[in-house]
């Protein structure tokens, strides 16, 4: 039986590659209300338009071959990125979809997720991986002004890697795109 988590609160999409020279940029993320996703990653909607996601398979400089297509987050990583670090906006981490929920572990969610969408259309995200910070992102959330050895931020890589930064999510196995939209109901599968 299907767990609910949480409602999804935000939704967004990489215009752009976020790292650039090594050093991580937030400024290419935009916040949409709807979102389709399929097997080759996810496409915003930003009420004029669709914005390729930089992990879709299609977008120009697709980052990753379709490793790394859809991302997931909670706010709880949040609260847990406060205490951490100062001022970290939700959604700075870059997920795809941020849900409304408590900071969860890789072992609570490895069976997988599923959206339930507004129609009551049900889409299964498969094998959760932890998403591996970089010393970009890390030292963006330390507000160095310039990106930090390893070893100097080596505990702080390690934090973030283990779920808090959000999650890779599989959805290889969709055969068709499903929209989502804020507001959907995000349950453990």
């Amino acid at each position: 039986m299907n767990e609910p988590i949480g409602r999804i609160v935000r939704l967004q999409v990489h215009a752009e590659p976020l790292k650039q020279n090594g050093a991580y940029r937030p400024d290419p993320l935009v916040s949409i209300n709807r979102a389709v996703v399929g097997a080759d990653g996810m496409l915003g909607w930003d009420g004029s338009g669709w914005i390729v996601d930089t992990h879709h398979r299609a977008h120009p400089r697709a980052k990753g071959g379709g490793r790394r297509v859809l991302s997931i987050g909670f706010t709880g990583h949040y609260a847990a990125m406060a205490d951490r670090f100062d001022g970290v906006p939700v959604g700075v981490a870059g997920e795809n979809i941020v849900v409304d929920g408590p900071a969860v572990t890789a072992d609570d969610i490895a069976a997988g997720l599923v959206v339930r969408c507004g129609d009551g259309t049900e889409v299964e995200l498969l094998a959760p991986q932890p998403a591996v910070a970089c010393t970009g992102f890390t030292s963006y959330l330390l507000n160095a002004d310039e990106v930090l050895a390893h070893d100097v931020v080596a505990d702080h890589l390690a934090f973030l890697s283990t779920g808090t930064r959000g999650f890779i999510l599989d959805v290889t196995h969709l055969d068709r795109l499903v929209e989502i939209t804020v507001g959907d109901l995000v349950l453990r599968r």
